[in-house]
Parts: structure tokens; C-alpha cells; sequence
């Protein structure tokens, strides 16, 4: 019945699944400049007494972006903590049902997060606001990258929120367990094995 939604869906994930590997990848590239400014910035005052980059103001931007830009990922590895000692001994059907409580939740959350993201940014954009600092950075442009990770995170929960409800609807909840379930300890091991090998 709803198989040309699902195949829809499911390609629509595979775009999203690789972005947001492109995306926490460029996180981690950030992270590690982030590393390379803080070793600067300490060899420069401590051989010339003073600061030659700016990395307390640059590192917390790049902190609150690279960690935006990584949500999504998380999500589609299913890596987000979970306390689960009570679902993974729940009929599955049961927790598919409760995963989709928590997509829903989580989809609610994101609403809310980015449409606060983006009042601030748009604000700081029409203000004109600059960081009081010595670099006076125009502030929304950090936010704006903020922005971009959390409306890319509200992407990835909204699909796999459909996706997980046209499963359900359709019995299939191997397909829920595949997308959204806690992994469960013999799944993440033979997971292990596959990059161990």
C-alpha cells in the first residue's frame, strides 16, 4: 500500500545518510583546527607573551557548529544514548511503537530548536550584531552555520519519523527495528566484527 512512499522515503534517507556523514566529517575537520588554534595560541603567549589568534571566541563557535553538524549522523547510526534495560524485553511491535513516541518527541524538540536557531540568527543578521571582542565577528554567520546543522538534524528526524510510521502501518517492524530500534547487544557486537575485519 504504501511501498512508492516508502522507496521514496528510503532513497530520500540514503541522501540524508550521506550528507550527514559529509556533514560530521567537516565537524571533525573543525575540531581538529580547533586543536591546531588552542596549540598556537598557547605557544604564542607563552614565547611572545601574547595572544596571535583569537581561539576562545573561534573555538566555542566551531564547538556549537561541528556539534550541530554531527546530530544527524548520530541519528541515522542510532548512536544517541538510550537508557533501554526495560525496552529490549518489549515485544518488538511494543517498541516500535515507543520508538515512534520518541521520534515523535524528538521531532517536537526539533521544531522548537530551530525555530529558535533561526529567530536568533535572523535577528543578529537585521541588527547587524557583532561579538564584543577584538575580532567583532558578525555573529550571525557562526549562527547561521549553527542553524544549518540543526535544520539538517530536523531533516533527518522528520524522514525517519515518516519512515518509521509507514513501517508500523505496514507490520513491518523489522524494518522499525533496522531504523530506529535500540541496537541490541549481539547486533552491536556482530557490528564490531564487521569493522574489526
Amino acid at each position: 500500500m504504501f511501498q512508492r512512499v516508502n522507496d521514496g522515503l528510503d532513497r530520500a534517507l540514503g541522501v540524508v545518510r550521506v550528507g550527514s556523514l559529509w556533514l560530521a566529517r567537516a565537524g571533525g575537520v573543525l575540531i581538529l583546527l580547533t586543536v591546531a588554534m588552542v596549540t598556537v595560541e598557547v605557544l604564542s603567549r607563552r614565547l611572545t607573551g601574547r595572544s596571535a589568534v583569537h581561539a576562545t571566541e573561534l573555538t566555542g563557535y566551531i564547538m556549537a557548529i561541528s556539534s550541530s553538524w554531527a546530530f544527524a549522523y548520530t541519528l541515522m547510526q542510532k548512536a544517541h544514548i538510550r537508557i533501554d534495560a526495560l525496552y529490549v524485553n518489549l515485544p518488538i511491535r511494543l517498541r516500535g511503537v515507543l520508538d515512534l513516541v520518541a521520534l515523535l518527541a524528538m521531532a517536537l524538540f526539533c521544531i522548537l530548536v530551530v525555530g529558535a536557531a533561526f529567530d536568533i540568527s535572523a535577528s543578529s543578521y537585521a541588527g547587524g550584531a557583532r561579538a564584543n571582542t577584538p575580532l567583532g565577528t558578525p555573529v550571525w554567520i557562526p549562527q547561521a552555520l549553527w542553524l544549518l546543522g540543526l535544520a539538517w538534524f530536523a531533516l533527518a528526524v522528520g524522514l525517519v519519523l515518516l519512515r518509521v510510521l509507514f513501517a508500523l502501518l505496514n507490520g513491518d517492524t523489522g524494518r522499525v527495528q533496522q531504523l530506529a530500534g535500540s541496537p541490541t547487544l549481539d547486533e552491536q557486537l556482530e557490528e564490531n566484527k564487521e569493522y574489526a575485519s
